[in-house]
């Protein structure tokens, strides 16, 4: 009689086991902040990427630049898979009732291109912005010297060559910085391609 009242007892003790060990195991439903804090530097690495080839001139490093230029699509590339992956993965929760890891997922994936908007709209992320302000008193003296010699009413005060992707199919990116105190309108007409930098200082950009 004892043995046939162990048997059961310890049958019923395995299964709590089991039961408490599967529960310790299930993943539980919390936000998945990390994801999110990748995104973000996703979307911070792409616009720094995108504005750093924006003011890079070639014969500045050409070896590492080219490298980088190569490898811009297998970086964006890396960032869709990265995102398809992370849309899969909120369905999936959704699925299994994950409601906060689903958001997360969400979020992440909007958070990437989102953060990079907000970033290229902002023009403390514009290095030509830094470069004008650090380099601000120099460029006025230049332009004040070339307009009372010339009576201009801007003056170019530097050109570059930025041109990204494989030579002879795209097109070439040359950006001019301008100094001009005259009427922004008014310029803009006398220049096309002209857009507001800093102050006085404005940058046109030509493809050929």
């Amino acid at each position: 009689m004892l043995v046939a009242k162990e048997v059961p007892n310890s049958v019923n003790d395995v299964w709590r086991q089991e039961h408490e060990m599967n529960e310790l195991v299930k993943p539980v439903d919390a936000w998945n902040i990390r994801r999110i804090v990748i995104a973000v530097l996703l979307g911070t690495m792409i616009t720094t990427y995108l504005r750093a080839f924006d003011f890079w001139p070639l014969g500045f490093a050409d070896g590492l630049r080219g490298f980088l230029d190569l490898a811009g699509p297998l970086i964006l590339l890396g960032v869709v898979v990265t995102l398809l992956v992370w849309l899969a993965s909120a369905f999936i929760a959704l699925y299994r009732r994950y409601f906060r890891r689903a958001a997360s997922s969400v979020i992440a994936v909007l958070g990437v291109p989102a953060c990079s908007a907000i970033l290229l709209a902002t023009s403390l992320s514009d290095p030509w912005v830094w470069y004008v302000v650090l380099n601000k008193s120099s460029f006025e003296t230049a332009a004040a010297n070339s307009i009372s010699l010339a009576g201009q009413k801007f003056v170019v005060l530097e050109e570059r060559d930025i041109t990204t992707g494989v030579a002879g199919v795209t097109e070439n990116h040359f950006v001019a910085l301008i100094f001009s105190e005259s009427d922004p309108a008014e310029l803009a007409l006398s220049i096309p391609g002209l857009r507001h930098i800093y102050g006085n200082f404005y940058r046109r950009d030509e493809f050929m």
